[in-house]
């Protein structure tokens, strides 16, 4: 702020004119008349008042210097009686003999008890407003005779050295009555030994601020040697150790402390920075490493070669307010890795890249051509991971999804796809061992490319339950409502294990081949149902359903035996194909084979209601003796309604339908059999042969 360079720039200048009648003055002069001419020529130039209440001390061989203490400057008229600035004490000496050689050699410079009150009132006034002008007065006056004769100010070559600077118990004030805002710098302390170039240097500073928008504590403090060249190109600062405890809005809750430590070199000449040794931690994180950067008047580039020590990242998110909660209380809490990054320009490059989170370790680059867009280039490398782990327990999801509308009517807004709309980015991952919802797969692969809005995963593929997918993912957001196609081919699943990860229950057995090709939009289910389409196929091969047996429920239906076999229905072959319109399902070519049966079946599953309508028909190509039953329904069609919720359906034996065909069949039997025996009695008497074509025969 200025008015700080105006009221050092004053201190120092009237201790320069006492000094340079300190030789003179402590002999002839009345110190007290001298406190009084100061003062006076101090009001009159200012308009504000000074008060010099402590002695004048004096030195005069072999140094020249003064002893000022309880130094009271008032503030502007209208800002009351509070001081502008009070000083307990200020000490400047310089040395007699290094004045004939052309040097000015400063003694350790100390201040203390300093108090700076800065106030603007409502009207945009200031207290300062006299030192002000008079310091822009004094200004003028200098450059005057500059311009003038081009003359100088009578400094050329001296040699300034400075033994030190010693501030200690300073505080700054302000307040601004037209912005509301207050600031407070206070304990401000400042040590620094003799400044000689190529020598280092002790430097020691600490500070409290406080401010009230935002509202705002910081307590820092810092130590280092500091070297520099004569020509002040280049500055070192070794053991640089800065701690820093910060609080207030916008910040976790506890605060934050950080600790800093590096060896730090700027050389201006080369256009060089380079922090070695690099230490910062703080919120239970602790990065170490080596940055540089170089040509810094041109285009820098900055080199960085990190590394996060082991932390705990789930309490680092909860210190900055953000609370996780995963199913394995484990996950997240063992995060450490090493990155080499190189930016310059638009450019940056990240490889290698290697983290590890928790059990898992991912290694790979990242390379960023343009930050306008941006345009991502990427290759990972993830040797196992389950997912599962971090998605919140099973009841935190069905809370969450229980919410979830609530939520939406509140907020009301809809997702902002900006952002990915100008993503360009490309990027492959492969992972050896991932489990996700339960499902356990190998060698997944997966190619990522981002243009424009559209965003595809193709290829994807995976070994999974001793088979194989492959498929693809596209997801376009040029509009506000997401349009996503998904294309998948399982091919020799085994499908109960499958199951069973997936759902925690298998209904299904065998091996099989699975087809999917469907498309969608919108963000919640009830929309992606409504808007699904596509088609499907399926084949399993030596299987069973678990949970419903086709051949018991139709011996139990026709008042046949039942045995206690399992609830299971066998197959050789079960396949099929549909359509979806509109979320819902239509398949009219089910088909299943068993030992003893043959099953066919069309219907419709609506998955917006989640309601089911499904007809089978079987057949019993085989007796039933074996499991319990008569050979009475061999080649009869006997109907099976599925209907009712898709996620409980009911299975029901049509029992009249097949009865009736029951019916039919056997007088079908006796028929044949009374044609069979007339044909027999009539060839008996006119020959073999004689009949040949009639009755069936």
């Amino acid at each position: 702020m200025k008015i700080i360079k105006w009221f050092f720039g004053l201190v120092i200048g009237l201790v320069l004119l006492i000094v340079a009648a300190a030789l003179i003055v402590p002999l002839f002069v009345d110190e007290n008349m001298v406190k009084e001419k100061i003062s006076s020529e101090f009001e009159n130039r200012t308009g504000q008042t000074l008060g010099l209440n402590g002695p004048l001390n004096w030195s005069v061989f072999p140094w020249v210097g003064i002893g000022l203490s309880d130094v009271r400057v008032g503030s502007a008229q209208g800002f009351g009686e509070q001081p502008l600035a009070v000083i307990k004490e200020l000490d400047v000496k310089v040395g007699v003999k290094p004045l004939f050689e052309k040097k000015i050699a400063v003694d350790t410079v100390v201040l203390k008890g300093v108090r700076l009150n800065l106030h603007k009132n409502k009207d945009g006034r200031v207290n300062w407003e006299g030192l002000a002008e008079a310091g822009e007065t004094d200004r003028n006056k200098a450059e005057q005779p500059k311009a003038k004769t081009g003359g100088s100010s009578g400094m050329e070559g001296f040699e300034v050295r400075l033994k030190g600077i010693e501030l200690e118990d300073v505080s700054l004030h302000f307040d601004d009555e037209q912005e509301g805002v207050s600031v407070r710098l206070d304990d401000l302390a400042l040590k620094v030994g003799e400044l000689l170039p190529g020598q280092p240097v002790p430097l020691h500073l600490g500070f409290r601020l406080e401010n009230t928008q935002p509202v705002m504590k910081l307590d820092l403090s810092m130590s280092t040697d500091m070297t520099f060249t004569k020509d002040y190109q280049r500055i070192d600062l070794a053991a640089l150790a800065v701690d820093l405890n910060a609080a207030g809005e916008g910040l976790p809750a506890q605060g934050v402390k950080l600790a800093l430590a590096a060896n730090v070199g700027l050389d201006n000449k080369q256009g060089a920075l380079a922090l070695s040794d690099l230490s910062v931690s703080g919120l239970n994180v602790d990065i170490t490493g080596d940055l540089s950067v170089t040509d810094l008047h041109g285009k820098p580039r900055l080199e960085a070669k990190l590394a996060l020590q082991q932390t705990n990242l789930k309490e680092l998110l909860e210190i900055a307010g953000v609370e996780v909660v995963t199913a394995d209380a484990g996950a997240l809490t063992k995060v450490s890795g090493n990155l080499f990054v190189v930016q310059q320009g638009d450019t940056l490059t990240a490889d290698p890249v290697s983290i590890k989170l928790d059990d898992s370790t991912l290694n790979g680059t990242l390379k960023i051509l343009s930050f306008k867009g941006p345009v991502v280039r990427a290759s990972f490398k993830l040797d196992a991971i389950d997912l599962d782990r971090y998605m919140p327990p099973k009841a935190e999801e069905t809370a969450a999804v229980t919410k979830q509308p609530e939520k939406q009517k509140a907020g009301g807004g809809k997702p902002d796809f900006a952002a990915l709309r100008k993503l360009n980015l490309d990027a492959d991952f492969s992972v050896g061992s991932l489990t996700s919802s339960g499902l356990h797969m190998q060698n997944v692969i997966l190619k990522l490319k981002s243009r424009k809005g559209v965003l595809t995963l193709d290829p994807i593929s995976a070994a999974l339950y001793e088979g194989k997918l492959h498929g693809s993912v596209k997801l376009d957001v040029r509009k506000d409502t997401p349009r996503f196609s998904v294309r998948k081919t399982l091919s020799g699943i085994q499908i109960e294990p499958l199951l069973k990860d997936l759902t925690g229950k298998a209904q299904l057995q065998g091996t099989g081949d699975i087809k999917v090709d469907v498309h969608s939009m919108g963000l919640d289910d009830v929309t992606i149902k409504q808007n699904l389409n596509g088609r499907f196929s399926l084949e399993f091969r030596d299987g069973a359903y678990i949970g419903f047996n086709l051949a018991q429920a139709i011996r139990q239906a026709t008042g046949q035996a039942v045995s206690d076999e399992p609830q299971k229905t066998d197959f050789a072959e079960l396949k099929g194909s549909g359509v979806i319109r509109q979320g819902v399902v239509t398949n009219n070519d089910f088909y299943m084979a068993s030992p003893v049966l043959r099953v066919t079946g069309k219907g419709k599953v609506n998955l917006v209601k989640e309601k089911v309508n499904y007809l089978l028909t079987t057949k019993v190509v085989k007796s039933l003796q074996g499991q319990g039953g008569a050979n009475d329904l061999k080649g009869v069609a006997i109907p099976v309604r599925i209907s009712g919720n898709l996620n409980d359906p009911s299975f029901m034996v049509d029992l009249e339908a097949a009865l009736k065909a029951n019916a039919e069949h056997k007088i079908e039997e006796k028929k044949q059999e009374l044609l069979d025996k007339a044909g027999e009695s009539i060839e008996k008497k006119l020959g073999s042969g004689a009949l040949k074509g009639l009755f069936g025969r």
